[in-house]
């Protein structure tokens, strides 16, 4: 039986001697193996957008039987080289998302199931087929071990200091009691004592006597509370107070001084700047869509080349998210792991990222070498194969960084798979 091998191809590389970064030339199982010897438990994340189930013949000629055997193979992989506090993010549309989640709870366990994420990939509606229009695309998210005694902060949108009041009410939170201490709570509303809400939403379950403005012994309240009735009073012991402006009892947090509070991302991306939810990151870059994506490609390579690429971005935003609980920041470096990679973008958003924020993240990038049709217009003969695209992506982005960012680590070692 033949083993496989990684042999490095000095010409095609860039500043190979000074560079964390890696691309694999060869079939992505054979990568995988390969790198279980070097990276098992290593690897922080994990991004893949992997050729959907549409019906048309698959390229990977070692499996003979569907889709659903193609992924799982490779996901069993993957599932080992991640860290214990590794998190996977794979794009699918809706043909394989019910399928894939059934694959992922196998392999990650249902307990590791995170969201699946609803990205808005398009503001351009041409014809519409029968009864409804795709204009979007999922990212399932698992994470290797969500739980450890409790849930892991593993996902944060940003850290904010700027909010002075949130509310605490959260719709698709359970209904709880919640009891405020005397004096934790300020009310906008004349002094009295009140044994009712004027909302549906908010029971008093104690009677409260509002004096000079505060609460003057302690009351409780029933909502449907984003905090539970513990996590109250260890934010009071931070410094948190409470408002309530009506006599509605829509009750907020007010933060201390020096207090932040850290806000998830939401599950549907939205990429239209007009809908007041759009998605941004906290470097306020807008996530956009394929649209964007294919004019972002042209412009670096002069043609198009891809049909339907994942702009720049969207795994920008992803790659943002990933925080770290015992230094309780943002974590800048890691590796990132792509084993279909396409063009690139997973590596352009790596080195996106660390000029943004100084950060040390890696890549490791994986494509087969499958020649290019010469009768596709698109790819001008500039390229022979899948890689050749990828590889100069990376390159021309990484200068277009370099020159701004020197510091950056724009390099990558170039591997092509040997059987032995």
């Amino acid at each position: 039986m033949s083993e496989c091998m990684l042999n490095l191809l000095t010409k095609k590389s860039v500043n190979p001697d000074n560079t964390g970064n890696i691309y694999i030339e060869g079939d992505n199982i054979d990568a995988l193996r390969i790198l279980l010897n070097t990276h098992k438990n290593k690897i922080r994340v994990i991004y893949i957008d992997p050729p959907y189930n549409t019906g048309k013949r698959f390229i990977y000629k070692d499996f003979h039987k569907d889709w659903h055997d193609m992924i799982l193979a490779r996901l069993e992989l993957a599932q080992q080289l991640l860290s214990d506090d590794g998190i996977i993010f794979i794009s699918i549309d809706e043909n394989e998302v019910h399928k894939l989640k059934e694959i992922c709870n196998k392999i990650f366990g249902k307990e590791n199931f995170i969201t699946t994420f609803i990205w808005e990939k398009t503001q351009h509606f041409g014809r519409q087929k029968l009864n409804s229009y795709s204009n979007a695309e999922y990212i399932i998210c698992y994470a290797k071990k969500l739980y450890n005694k409790k849930t892991k902060e593993l996902l944060v949108e940003r850290i904010s200091d700027s909010l002075l009041d949130a509310p605490l009410y959260n719709a698709s939170n359970n209904i709880t009691t919640v009891t405020f201490p005397k004096g934790t709570v300020k009310f906008n509303i004349k002094d009295g004592i009140y044994k009712k809400t004027n909302s549906k939403l908010y029971e008093l379950t104690t009677p409260v006597k509002v004096l000079n403005g505060f609460n003057s012994d302690s009351f409780s309240l029933r909502f449907r509370s984003r905090w539970s009735a513990e996590n109250v009073i260890k934010e009071i012991k931070k410094g948190t107070t409470f408002w309530i402006k009506t006599e509605a009892f829509a009750v907020r947090a007010v933060y201390g001084n020096n207090k932040f509070t850290k806000i998830a991302p939401k599950q549907i991306i939205f990429t239209n700047q007009k809908n007041g939810q759009c998605t941004y990151s906290r470097f306020g870059e807008r996530v956009t869509t394929t649209e964007t994506a294919t004019s972002e490609l042209s412009k670096i390579m002069d043609s198009a080349l891809f049909d339907y690429p994942k702009p720049l971005s969207l795994i920008s935003y992803l790659l943002s998210l990933i925080f770290d609980e015992k230094s309780n920041n943002f974590s800048k470096d890691f590796t990132v792991l792509d084993f279909f990679s396409g063009s690139g973008t997973t590596a352009h958003a790596c080195m996106h990222l660390n000029s943004l924020d100084g950060g040390k993240r890696q890549f490791i990038l994986v494509q087969r070498p499958d020649i290019i049709d010469e009768k596709n217009k698109s790819s001008n003969n500039k390229y022979k194969t899948l890689c050749d695209i990828g590889e100069e992506r990376i390159k021309k982005a990484g200068k277009i960084i370099s020159n701004n960012f020197p510091k950056v680590d724009t390099g990558f070692r170039v591997y092509e798979i040997k059987k032995t």
